[in-house]
């Protein structure tokens, strides 16, 4: 028996709440027990979990070569609080410039995690073997919730290669040999990572429910300028987007299913930029399509022997973007990183966004005239808020929109810094944890 089962759960929880958030963390993991007294006592600081929106993590591709730390699109109100454009990392600064993932605070980047709140890095062991295989190319994936461990994970994991700009990676490495074929198999094995560990493993995860379908290389020309693979970590899945499907890997039965894409997503004419993601009630997938102008977002509604799709908003926005105010100037968001806006770009006499308020917003989809000339149109999906339906969207004018799926109601949120043919490879919507994790720093 546990002798902690022998304790009253005030006292369990006056002998929980003297140890600090990491090692509390810890115990919460221990038994369905001890994590109810740990969250029925609340001991666990709100302050210090992943709960808040900062900003959103923007990488850039440039048409020179360069590579820079991401730009940081934030609140004014974590200026100073959150090293945004990565400084702490300069000393690594070659092998930490791509990021490929975020996950409840923690970044995924080449060569290792980083937590841009508490400044804690850490390098990560050389990767298993990274050996292509003909149409498929590998990614990382990350898992981390520190209301459950202190500790995360990293999937390495092969994926269907993708689209490269105007034109793909290899043309002969495009089709897998065989394009009929089932994939992913079951078992389907792959490399990952544990911090508690620190080593790679192989992992091994059984299908449940139906077969997959067989890749048609005819439907890869409708994915365009999408260079990372999405992935969503909720309730200890791990959801994976692979271009004709998704992947959830559920990480403590071993077992994944494979999830058909949104019924309409196939009826979708000419080029499409997709997006999965994590907001309010679970995972969202969003597109857009057509002139780039017209938004779908579905919501995946799981039950026990269940999983479907819901067509949770769709909207033709041309009339917003025709009204939407373009020039450059006034930025209720800051940017750090790369081409710094300077500090006085921010009206800081204006009330700073709040995503709770629907009256903060400059024009809403349907009550905006049509004008004769067109001026812009959605140029990618930034990513959703984690706790509210709200999609942030940049434009074909660089700046950023955060638009309210209930309301149809958008914010201004300023001008990414976009010269000439730059354009964004990759942004991640980020959410602090003032929690020390399992990183240790590396020189």
């Amino acid at each position: 028996m546990d002798p902690a089962g022998l304790l009253p759960g005030d006292v369990l929880a006056d002998v929980l709440r003297r140890l600090m958030p990491r090692s509390l963390a810890a115990c919460r993991s221990v038994c369905k027990e001890w994590c109810a007294v740990v969250d029925a006592h609340r001991l666990l600081r709100k302050d210090l979990l992943p709960l808040s929106l900062a900003g959103i993590f923007v990488v850039y591709r440039f048409v020179d070569g360069e590579h820079f730390p991401p730009a940081f699109l934030s609140r004014p109100s974590v200026v100073g609080k959150i090293q945004g454009n990565l400084g702490y990392l300069d000393d690594v600064h070659n092998d930490w410039s791509h990021m490929t993932g975020h996950c409840n605070g923690l970044l995924l980047l080449w060569g290792g995690v980083a937590n841009p709140a508490t400044q804690q890095w850490a390098s990560l062991p050389r990767h298993p073997d990274r050996t292509p295989t003909k149409g498929f190319i590998k990614y990382d994936f990350l898992a981390y919730d520190p209301m459950v461990s202190p500790h995360f994970e990293v999937f390495f994991m092969q994926c269907v290669r993708r689209r490269y700009g105007n034109r793909y990676e290899n043309e002969a490495e495009l089709v897998p040999a065989n394009p009929n074929s089932e994939w992913p198999p079951s078992p389907y094995t792959m490399s990952a990572f544990s911090s508690k560990t620190w080593r790679w493993e192989e992992r091994s995860f059984i299908r449940e429910g139906m077969a997959p379908r067989s890749i048609d290389p005819k439907l890869l020309p409708l994915m365009k300028d999408v260079l990372s693979h999405d992935a969503v970590y909720w309730r200890g899945r791990l959801y994976v987007y692979n271009i004709f499907f998704v992947i959830r890997l559920d990480l403590e039965d071993k077992k994944y299913r494979v999830i058909e894409l949104p019924p309409t997503i196939n009826e979708a004419r000419g080029d499409i930029l997709p997006h999965l993601g994590k907001s309010e009630k679970g995972v969202y997938y969003g597109f857009v399509h057509g002139d780039w102008c017209k938004l779908q977002i579905w919501f995946l509604n799981e039950s026990i022997d269940h999983t479907e799709w819901m067509l949770k908003h769709e909207m033709d926005l041309k009339p917003l973007l025709e009204n939407f105010p373009w020039e450059h100037g006034y930025s209720s968001w800051f940017v750090q990183g790369v081409r710094d806006h300077n500090d006085e770009t921010v009206d800081k006499e204006k009330p700073e966004w709040d995503s709770d308020n629907d009256d903060a917003t400059t024009a809403t989809a349907t009550e905006v005239s049509v004008k004769e000339n067109f001026p812009g149109y959605i140029s990618t999906i930034l990513g959703f808020h984690p706790y509210k339906e709200i999609i942030f969207l940049g434009t074909s004018h660089t700046r950023v929109m955060a638009y309210h799926l209930s309301s149809s109601k958008v914010e201004d949120l300023g001008c990414l810094p976009l010269d000439g043919d730059d354009w964004i490879k990759s942004s991640v919507v980020y959410t602090p944890c003032w929690m020390e994790s399992s990183l240790i720093a590396n020189s």
